[in-house]
């Protein structure tokens, strides 16, 4: 099939950006094009910054685990030194990958197939039988670069990925308020989605959908509530604030982004009144966050990269990962963060800890592939958005600019 042409519709990738009409959903080839999806590889994956995990998961040298995305496999490292480091899964002989399980411990990395090893940093170190003009520093893993947000591990696959310093500059106090260095991760859920990965994207962004599919959320969440009773909930929630938790207003995808910059996104709205934190009833499921003293019925949404979102309570912080695999299909990595020294058993319950977003998330898996079902069909055509998904709108924006490069 030509790069310009997609069942008989001959476009330009150009053309049919262009050819996009504010406030309807996307034409069905972008997200059934294999075209499509190569060029958003390029231009977004391989470019921008995507969750990997938590210092917490490798504690000692040696621990290491996998971040996996489409056709990369990163091996994600606590070296000797007490450092983290990222390697491309992919050994430097022939190409094999070398750590096969998803998480371990190693003191050295070695390829199962000819059995060239490397250590820690990605240097290696022995190599059997090669020539006496073999260079063994020119063949080293391959590095993904490394960044650390608090706890969290933050991953590009980019030469030169976009600078995340405006980012701490700007939330340094939400970081501390919440203690984003004091925190560990409890659980980590994945979840396998047979659709594009837009589609769950856009899912996330929008709460049009989540009074008719998730009644769990809804009873928690302000954010439910048609947008006449959510602004007059949010202007009381605004008055009321004591200041000790910043609040913020996120008006669009990626509206804290400058050139050259990560875009990120920190705003934070309102629960229903009475509730406290996303859980069975709204209850109280951890110890208080960072600096957080007190419940103020309210939830931090924080965002960094076009993959990577958190949704942040008082109590814990949950995380939310989209990662591609293919054109068609797609994962939800969810994670749930509690302050470093809470005792599971003693300071929380892991099951009352996950059960809204482990159920909400089940039902989105389910609500994502049945719209991937109808857009495949040769009888969808683009939507008209709500005032509810302006959200999505964003998204779109973001993503057809990116696309375009």
């Amino acid at each position: 099939m030509a790069t310009d042409e997609w069942n008989g519709d001959k476009r330009s990738i150009e053309e049919l950006i262009a050819d996009y009409q504010p406030g309807y959903s996307m034409e069905q080839r972008f997200y059934k094009d294999p075209e499509i999806y190569k060029r958003e590889i390029q231009n977004i994956f391989l470019k921008h910054w995507v969750l990997a995990g938590h210092v917490s998961q490798i504690p000692n040298s040696g621990d290491y685990f996998l971040f996996e995305m489409d056709k990369e496999s990163v091996i994600v490292i606590r070296t000797r030194d007490g450092e983290v480091k990222a390697h491309l899964n992919v050994c430097r002989h022939r190409g094999s990958h070398i750590c096969l399980e998803k998480e371990g411990n190693a003191k050295l990395l070695t390829c199962p197939y000819h059995a060239w090893s490397f250590d820690l940093d990605g240097n290696l170190v022995a190599a059997r039988l090669m020539g006496e003009d073999f260079d063994k520093s020119q063949n080293g893993l391959h590095p993904a670069r490394v960044e650390l947000v608090g706890g969290l591990i933050l991953v590009s696959l980019s030469e030169n990925p976009p600078s995340l310093e405006a980012m701490r500059k700007d939330l340094a106090d939400v970081f501390e308020t919440f203690g984003f260095d004091k925190m560990k991760l409890a659980a980590s859920k994945t979840f396998p989605i047979a659709a594009n990965w837009k589609l769950a994207v856009e899912n996330y962004q929008e709460c049009y959908h989540c009074t008719p599919s998730h009644q769990e959320y809804a009873k928690v969440h302000a954010l439910a509530l048609a947008p006449e009773k959510f602004s007059g909930l949010k202007k009381d929630f605004l008055e009321t604030n004591d200041g000790s938790i910043r609040l913020g207003e996120s008006n669009c995808y990626f509206d804290l982004a400058k050139p050259g910059d990560e875009g990120y996104q920190y705003g934070r709205n309102p629960l229903l009144r009475g509730m406290k934190s996303g859980s069975l009833g709204g209850e109280a499921v951890a110890p208080l966050l960072g600096k957080i003293r007190d419940y103020d019925g309210g939830a931090s949404e924080f965002m960094v990269g076009p993959l990577s979102f958190f949704l942040i309570y008082n109590d814990h912080m949950v995380g939310y990962r989209f990662v591609p695999n293919a054109h068609d299909r797609c994962s939800c990595d969810v994670f749930w963060f509690v302050r470093d020294d809470a005792v599971e058993g003693k300071d929380y319950d892991l099951e009352k800890l996950t059960w809204l977003w482990d159920i909400t998330t089940q039902s989105d898996e389910e609500i994502i592939v049945n719209n991937q079902r109808g857009v495949d069909s040769h009888f969808y055509q683009p939507g008209r958005l709500s005032e509810m998904e302006h959200f999505e709108q964003s998204f779109l924006n973001w993503y057809l600019a990116a696309l375009k490069g």
